[in-house]
């Protein structure tokens, strides 16, 4: 499993069956298929064969047995706790796949399951969030030595814009490799010009909205449960403090844009429930390209970026989820003839020499979306600040050998503005704490998380207090929630940037042609609240086989598995 999609197997990974499932065909193929199907068949057979062989007349449904599964469960708490106390099992909570190497896979697993206990962390009642609150309070505002930035403070709010890179890392980086030309052009100069570094990420080769979560939140994936997807299991049945919630209270508009399926992660419920006003998948996107490997390209998104940006009178939010550069990565010659070159040594193989050729030209054309988004914000009229991160490092071969000389959870983070933040400085940080950066450099507001990361990050008790912090606001009593300007507020966010419309149904012979506006490729005709096979033309015309009786027509976008995401006006015919 951890060769296949970068990360073990777990309890939390019930909760993404169907995200799994629509995805699958890019990580398994069809001698995997048959491969596992055989060993269950042979697997079966074995046992049916051994069970018939078996003369002992006292089977599996026996008291006997019973008991000694009690016992064995029992021995297994007692000896798994004793262990745990003196530190022979350790459940590495920020290395997953390492803790799954030192703990063994049986234990790695239940331990995935157990702690889906929310347990309170040791102290927490009232008395302990109000001495952190007072500690937090004794904390100069605008210290310099609570962020590694300094707080610029400014009357002017400057639209701020999260970008974050799928799989994104320097290639030059793996000695072993040499690249004709360097695939990075554009994010190399932004870090040399700019505040730049590094960012320790909490999942390596895929696990994506595990970081999403902690940069959008601020809150520490070392104290939720490992494996788990917080926008299954958080977000989607609550609201949440989050960078949009806090800056919409700030009179920002909050506005998400990812080249990816709308409801994977539950982000179309999730991210209501951060505060976001308005989400743009891939369902309501035109002209997107694919990868060879039927990704979306990353070029697409800076024209919705703009889009965002012209259709809003406030200042905005806007935070973009990349994706071209995702695994899985060919392991053999795709007879593709791709710009950037490349050329590797012992103990690289031809495997690792073609995933990389894959990768690093997938990279260049990521890079390139960088450079415009960089020329987007140069050339408009309002102060604008972003920045660049990756989600995690790409499930490359090479980062699969435990000797590999590179931190397989330090990504790169890089931060341009089109205004003089009259600073440069080497960022070395959590993913949780990189809102607080760009808030401090923004000059916003700190949300509650926020705040804790600025006004805690040197004390003593900084983890303990975060901790006790993060349990009270997501799942504790909250105690630290004093006012409404701390308090979640849940968005009513809408599915694109504007409305699909129906204006006209024309029905002539066995077709009948649905004009309106804003149509795309996900766009669906339902007659009589029933699906129609929809020829998509253009963004104003969509066409059906015509239906003897049409009471009502309307339009769908429909995500995976066909999971409606928004719905047109209702035309009635007469």
């Amino acid at each position: 499993m951890t060769n296949l999609r970068g990360m073990p197997l777990t309890y939390s990974d019930i909760f993404s069956i169907k995200d799994g499932m629509s995805i699958a065909n890019k990580y398994i193929n069809i001698y995997m298929i048959i491969g596992v199907v055989l060993a269950l068949v042979i697997g079966i057979l074995i046992t049916v064969y051994l069970f018939k062989q078996e003369k002992n007349s006292i089977r599996i449904t026996s008291p006997i047995n019973i008991i000694l599964a009690i016992i064995i469960a029992i021995v297994f708490t007692v000896s798994a706790t004793s262990l745990r106390e003196r530190k022979i099992l350790d459940a590495l909570r920020w290395d997953l796949k390492e803790s799954y190497y030192y703990n063994g896979f049986v234990y790695s697993v239940l331990d995935s399951w157990y702690s889906y206990i929310r347990k309170k962390p040791e102290g927490y009642d009232k008395a302990q969030i109000e001495n952190i609150k007072n500690n937090m309070n004794a904390v100069p505002a605008m210290s310099s030595n609570t962020t590694q930035l300094k707080k610029v403070s400014t009357d002017k709010k400057p639209n701020i814009m999260f970008v974050q890179l799928e799989s994104f890392m320097d290639p030059t980086l793996i000695k072993e490799a040499k690249f004709s030309e360097d695939p990075i052009p554009n994010f190399r100069k932004l870090s040399k010009e700019n505040t730049s570094g590094v960012m320790n990420a909490p999942t390596t080769g895929g696990g994506t909205a595990r970081t999403e979560f902690e940069v959008l939140t601020g809150n520490n994936f070392d104290y939720l449960i490992p494996g788990e997807i917080p926008y299954d299991t958080i977000a989607k049945q609550k609201a949440i403090n989050s960078v949009a919630s806090t800056l919409k209270k700030q009179g920002y508009k909050a506005t998400i844009i990812h080249n990816f399926q709308g409801n994977f992660y539950s982000r179309n419920t999730a991210l209501n429930n951060l505060g976001f006003d308005r989400f743009v998948s891939m369902e309501y996107m035109q002209g997107i390209e694919k990868t060879p490997l039927n990704w979306s390209k990353d070029k697409v998104l800076k024209e919705y970026m703009q889009q965002s940006l012209e259709s809003t009178v406030e200042k905005d939010l806007i935070y973009v989820i990349t994706a071209q550069c995702h695994s899985k990565y060919p392991e053999n010659d795709l007879g593709i003839d791709m710009p950037v070159k490349v050329e590797v040594q012992a103990p690289l193989t031809e495997t690792d020499k073609n995933q990389l050729y894959y990768y690093a030209n997938q990279l260049k054309e990521t890079d390139e979306y960088i450079g415009e988004t960089i020329k987007m914000v140069d050339e408009m009229k309002e102060d604008t600040i972003v920045v660049f991160f990756s989600d995690h490092m790409p499930a490359l071969n090479v980062f699969k050998n435990d000797d590999f000389y590179l931190d397989k959870n330090e990504v790169p983070v890089g931060i341009y503005a089109n205004y003089d933040t009259g600073q440069k400085q080497s960022l070395d940080l959590e993913a949780y704490q990189l809102s607080t950066e760009l808030f401090t450099l923004a000059g916003a507001e700190y949300g509650p998380m926020e705040r804790i990361h600025a006004l805690l990050r040197n004390d003593k008790n900084y983890q303990k207090d975060l901790e006790s912090m993060q349990y009270d606001i997501l799942f504790g009593k909250q105690y630290s929630i004093d006012s409404d300007k701390d308090k979640p507020i849940q968005g009513e966010m809408r599915m694109g940037l504007f409305d699909i419309t129906v204006d006209k149904v024309d029905k002539k012979g066995d077709t009948t042609t649905i004009k309106g506006k804003n149509f795309t490729q996900q766009s669906v005709v339902y007659v009589n609240n029933k699906k129609c096979e929809t020829k998509f033309i253009n963004d104003k015309t969509l066409q059906i086989k015509s239906v003897d009786k049409m009471d009502t027509v309307s339009v769908k976008q429909l995500g995976r598995n066909d999971a409606q995401l928004s719905s047109s006006n209702e035309i009635k015919i007469r």
